[in-house]
């Protein structure tokens, strides 16, 4: 879907923190931000906390994925469910998305405005998001009513580079610890009224634990011709990623040799194949656009499982293709009042997806499985504007269609069909003194994935991801979010003070239920309500000289609001014995498994002089909760600090720089489940432990015009 202003009246944002050496005019953004500065003629939608984080940042510290890049925003945590550094997945307000089959998405990923959640399960793969090509990465917190499934807690959109006048380009190697070295270029410019990016980046990495080897490359380019009244642009993106991961540990090994890899061998091997067609035009006294769009996605998944278990490998394929047509018209208030004014805007959007997924249990084929799934919505929004008052309004209506089709056993071919209207709406208000209030109440959805709703019956559980079956349809997830927020930008707009307090009740949530008939499997239910909620705080200051600070800290409280009984081993009763032995029958208030309560981040980046600049950024996370331990009956995962620092010299064209992730080498867990050790038959709690201290060494070289 395109994400062109459908929210952010009085976005809470950090600023772009590039150097402003010279003045150059930004290429203009037609479709694709979700901020209210996009574009020539946009408009507002609905208020909401929107942060960003510039190009300069993401070259400065160079992430590995997005979850890397965003872990320093308030409210954002990641954890390593999978045991590799590509892997990691994200959560926002008590939401989640990431890399992990089969858990629940709560968060959108878009580029450029075109969705980045797989069809067969809501994924996303962050080692093929092409980071390096980012110009600015969009955090929406909150219910994103108006852009469609799966935006519980939030969206995420990536506005890619674009050429921005005479021919700029630059190459990049880098090297590092445990085998890791890597090397991109990328050029682009302006010419005869187009522009153009072309660029393209390559990848390897040991990994610091046994058998995690990692390889991604990627191409990109971005061709356009864009002009204020009207334009043209095409997008051609190509990744593909390998990675053997190493999961979690049992508790025994962890302590005594943390970079062992307990069942080596796992791996996964994806590819993505990515094309996008923008054009714009006046169209009836406003401006009428449209985009096209065309992905396909592969995936190969291979998991060594403890003996006498056999081996499992997966195979998927998605094919997707999608377009939006948009429309916008705004005109003054009548009265022609300083301020005053009404805009509106509305638009349809569809996708129709080919999903195949295949699984083999040793090499006997388990499920072969087709869905030609399909999806519709309209969505419309208005804005008026009185004095330093602006009140908004919008609606979402999608049409969601699910076949499921067993290549082994047509009779058990079903379909499932979901509906939902997404109201926001919402007031945003000047304060005076810098400052702006908000507050605003929206409803959220995600449909049933495939996987969750092929393995729905209680009498015929999956022991998840080696079998699937048609099952009874489940509902789709709702939440309603109330939000209040406030902004101030102090001393000339270089402090920035920003808060949101919000509450999202959340209906029909979806998880996986422990089966009373067989061990280690289970079945997708939705098990009733649950709760997210808290504040976020931020400060960000800059001085003249190029120095920065900021910190921001995080409450969120997440909790189920009704009881069930979860999926876990410790309910087994072969571990009856067992120090961790527990019904995990989930009561009212208990919280939901890897939410940290408390977070805080803060860094700094300070200019030496010389061409040489330097930073630094801690993180704490609070403690969480096991996956298995939704009743809370056990010790949590203990809080854990990390700092990373960077250091880089700059002398004309050449740059070199040096950055130390977990500067401190903290030995904490991040991630926590419970598993029988098969090589003692006892029931313990898994740990992945965190990514152990590593240096990257960067050496760059830019081209650029002369100047004058």
């Amino acid at each position: 879907m395109k994400i062109a202003v459908l929210v952010a009246v009085t976005a809470l944002q950090h600023p772009d923190s590039a150097r402003k050496d010279t003045v150059v005019l930004p290429p203009i953004e037609v479709v694709s931000s979700i901020l209210q500065a996009a574009g020539p003629r946009v408009r507002s939608g609905i208020p909401a906390r929107i942060t960003t984080f510039s190009g300069r940042e993401i070259e400065a510290w160079e992430p590995r994925t997005l979850a890397d890049a965003l872990g320093s925003r308030a409210g954002v945590s990641i954890y390593d469910d999978l045991g590799s550094p590509y892997k990691l997945n994200l959560t926002t307000r008590g939401f989640s998305v990431g890399s992990v089959v089969g858990l629940p998405p709560g968060v959108s990923v878009f580029l450029d405005g075109v969705r980045q959640n797989e069809p067969d399960a809501a994924q996303v793969n962050f080692d093929l998001l092409p980071l390096e090509h980012v110009k600015r990465i969009e955090l929406l917190s909150g219910a994103g009513s108006l852009l469609g499934s799966n935006s519980l807690g939030g969206a995420i959109n990536l506005i890619t580079r674009r050429g921005e006048g005479p021919f700029e380009g630059e190459l990049e190697a880098s090297g590092g610890s445990f085998g890791t070295y890597s090397a991109e270029a990328g050029a682009g410019g302006v010419s005869r009224g187009w522009d153009y990016y072309v660029a393209g980046g390559y990848e390897r990495a040991g990994g610091w634990r046994d058998a995690t080897l990692a390889r991604s490359y990627n191409a990109f380019a971005n061709l356009g011709r864009l002009a204020p009244a009207r334009g043209i642009a095409l997008q051609l993106f190509g990744a593909a990623s390998y990675a053997e991961t190493a999961g979690s540990l049992p508790e025994s090994i962890f302590r005594s040799a943390p970079r062992a890899n307990f069942t080596a061998g796992d791996f996964e091997d994806l590819d993505l194949l990515q094309i996008a067609v923008t054009g714009y035009a006046p169209l009836l006294a406003g401006r009428g656009s449209a985009t096209v769009f065309a992905r396909r996605h592969t995936a190969e998944r291979f998991n060594v499982n403890q003996a006498p278990d056999p081996n499992v490998r997966g195979l998927s394929r998605n094919r997707t293709v999608g377009a939006n047509v948009d429309w916008e018209w705004e005109r003054k208030s009548a009265v022609e009042r300083p301020g005053g004014g009404l805009a509106l805007r509305a638009g349809l959007d569809g996708a129709a997806n080919a999903v195949n997924i295949r699984l083999f249990e040793a090499a006997t084929l388990t499920t072969n499985v087709d869905s030609p799934s399909w999806d519709v919505a309209a969505y419309g929004t208005g804005d008026v504007t009185l004095g330093g008052a602006t009140l908004s309004a919008g609606v979402r209506y999608d049409y969601v269609r699910v076949p499921f089709k067993n290549n082994l056993d047509p009779a058990s071919d079903t379909s499932s069909t979901f509906t939902r209207f997404s109201p926001r709406a919402g007031v945003s208000v000047a304060a005076g003194g810098g400052g702006s209030l908000y507050g605003s109440v929206g409803r959220s959805f995600r449909a049933p994935v495939i996987l969750e709703l092929a393995c729905a019956d209680e009498t015929s559980t999956c022991p998840l991801p080696f079998a699937l079956g048609d099952d009874p349809p489940l509902d789709p997830v709702v939440g309603t979010t109330y939000e209040l927020g406030a902004r101030w930008a102090v001393g000339g707009g270089r402090v920035l003070l920003d808060g949101a307090l919000y509450r999202t009740e959340v209906r029909d949530d979806i998880s996986f239920i422990a089966s009373d008939s067989a061990v280690y499997a289970g079945f997708f239910a939705n098990i009733g309500a649950t709760r997210r909620e808290g504040v976020e705080l931020s400060v960000q200051a800059q001085w003249h000289a190029g120095h920065s600070v900021y910190a921001n800290y995080a409450y969120t409280r997440a909790s189920f609001r009704t009881s069930a009984a979860i999926f876990s081993l410790r309910s087994d009763s072969a571990y009856l014995t067992s120090p961790y032995f527990g019904d995990n029958a989930v009561a009212v208030g208990d919280r939901l498994p890897l939410v940290p309560e408390h977070q805080v981040r803060m860094g700094a980046a300070i200019v030496l002089g010389r061409g040489l600049d330097a930073g630094i950024d801690a993180r704490y996370t609070g403690g969480q909760w096991f996956r298995g331990d939704e009743a809370n009956e056990t010790t949590p995962l203990p809080g854990y600090v990390t700092a990373n620092l960077r250091l880089e010299w700059e002398r004309g064209a050449w740059s070199v720089a040096g950055i130390v992730t977990n500067a401190f080498n903290a030995k904490r867990a991040v991630f926590g489940t419970f598993n029988e050790n098969r090589q003692t038959g006892e029931l313990e709690r898994f740990l992945t432990p965190l990514q152990a201290r590593a240096l990257k060494l960067i050496l760059r070289r830019g081209f650029r015009p002369a100047e004058p």
